[in-house]
């Protein structure tokens, strides 16, 4: 029988706790939504490019370029905000509304919108994209001691393969016509023929072509936000801690900034490692276009065979960050992924034919995820626990910095409009930095080992 003195959360170790049975599903069709729209938007801007010929009107030639710059630009600011709203108000509840603001953006897209209006879309997709990851991944590392390898591992794992099916998908319902004609004639070798790209398509897609897809995008992201809303999370406070108030929360952003160890990891997988992220986001599709994998006016050539490959990667990847997962791995692991994940984008740069970047978009893809965990679980692992949410937003910011620096100024260097254009430039810069990192993060590490605990200076 219970005590007066205990509340029945108290005695429930699991109080307040992520449920993965429903988390990590909307992980995956979060991460399917997203991954739709890399494949389907760089085809849906040709198609509009090759219309506004026809109709002697203007597309911009750059738009994925500006897309990617304008999304990311948000990361500025939205992944703090996001720590500090969790922190606050709780991870659930700013993922819920996170997933809630994302539906509109589907929807306005199936009314072909205007490239200004493109462009705020995409100011918005990168806030609401922000603050879902943040609180995302902070609920992720809301379970007991022994459970931070299997969530973090399956976390990672689902993205992966709710990226890997989102090509298929997205490919499935932009060439329906065609493709349904096949499934109508029993012709079911030349529809996976056609499906997984061994053939060419025949035909190319319309705008109309494009509509279904992105209302299945807002219908999915609506039920993800009610999911997580009403069942993400166990009731009762994590850890039967008191919700802080505002000072407290600004107090704990202070008190990570004094950490010097704290400020090496920021600045090395970060803020130099944002770079390295947005080179592949902003210019893969114009280093495949180069290649030979997308033909003009939205024609896929073997683009879907680049986005699949690149995401069945984050499955083992994913697999791999559960084996590290909740070890508090030593310095030299952030130097490692750092450093091969700037090496596999050197390697994209450099690839001179179709194999050698499928080769090296692999090595990078599986890295991904190690880096991806490192701004969330690794830098979590170094501090108390009650400042996970906002060293996760802290450093993530970092990230967003440093992807936005690059995403603006690359182009004003590197412009795709530009007759002699190089796609392999903006790889090379970007790797060129993360190297320089890399290598700055094992000095440090050597004079100062990251694996003591990280404490405020002075």
């Amino acid at each position: 029988m219970n005590t007066p003195s205990q509340q029945p959360d108290q005695l429930d170790s699991n109080a307040g706790t992520a449920r993965l049975l429903i988390v990590v599903p909307v992980a995956l069709i979060s991460f399917f939504y997203l991954n739709v729209l890399e494949y389907a938007l760089p085809l849906y801007f040709d198609a509009r490019t090759a219309l506004a010929k026809s109709e002697a009107n203007a597309f911009p030639l750059d738009v994925w370029a500006q897309v990617v710059k304008y999304k990311v630009t948000p990361w500025i600011i939205g992944p703090l905000l996001a720590g500090l709203l969790s922190r606050r108000y709780g991870e659930r509840a700013v993922w819920c509304a996170a997933l809630l603001g994302k539906a509109p953006i589907p929807f306005i897209l199936t009314m072909h919108p205007h490239p200004n209006l493109i462009a705020v879309l995409a100011i918005w997709q990168g806030l609401t994209g922000a603050v879902m990851w943040i609180a995302g991944v902070s609920l992720i590392q809301m379970v007991a001691p022994e459970m931070k390898g299997r969530s973090n591992g399956w976390m990672m794992a689902s993205m992966g393969v709710g990226s890997f099916l989102a090509p298929f998908g997205g490919r499935a319902i932009i060439y329906g016509e065609e493709l349904g004609q096949f499934i109508h004639d029993s012709e079911w070798s030349l529809f996976w023929s056609r499906m997984v790209n061994l053939t060419p398509m025949t035909s190319a897609p319309h705008l109309s072509d494009f509509e279904m897809l992105f209302w299945l995008l807002t219908c999915t992201t609506l039920i993800c936000g009610a999911m997580i809303g009403l069942w993400g999370q166990r009731p009762g406070r994590y850890e039967r801690d008191q919700p802080p108030s505002w000072n407290q929360t600004f107090d704990d952003l202070v008190t990570l900034s004094k950490s010097a160890k704290l400020w090496a990891l920021v600045i090395a997988l970060c803020l130099i490692g944002g770079p390295v992220f947005q080179a592949s986001n902003q210019f893969l599709p114009y280093r495949a276009k180069d290649l030979g994998l997308i033909e003009p006016g939205g024609q896929d050539n073997g683009w879907i065979w680049l986005q699949l490959l690149k995401t069945l990667m984050w499955i083992p990847g994913g697999a791999a960050v559960g084996l590290l997962a909740g070890r508090k791995a030593p310095g030299l692991a952030a130097v490692l992924m750092l450093g091969s994940f700037s090496l596999a984008c050197l390697g994209i740069g450099a690839s001179q034919v179709a194999w050698q970047v499928f080769a090296m978009v692999a090595m990078f893809e599986f890295v991904r995820q190690f880096m991806r965990w490192s701004h969330a679980g690794y830098m979590s692992e170094h501090v108390d626990p009650s400042l996970r949410s906002t060293v996760i937003g802290f450093a993530i910011t970092f990230s967003g910095l440093g992807s936005v620096i690059y995403a603006w100024i690359v182009p004003l260097i590197c412009d795709p409009k530009a007759a002699n254009f190089q796609s392999s430039w903006p790889f090379f810069a970007a790797a060129g930095l993360g190297i320089v990192g890399s290598v700055g993060l094992f000095i440090f590490d050597r004079l100062r080992p990251i694996r003591e605990p990280l404490k405020p200076e002075g």
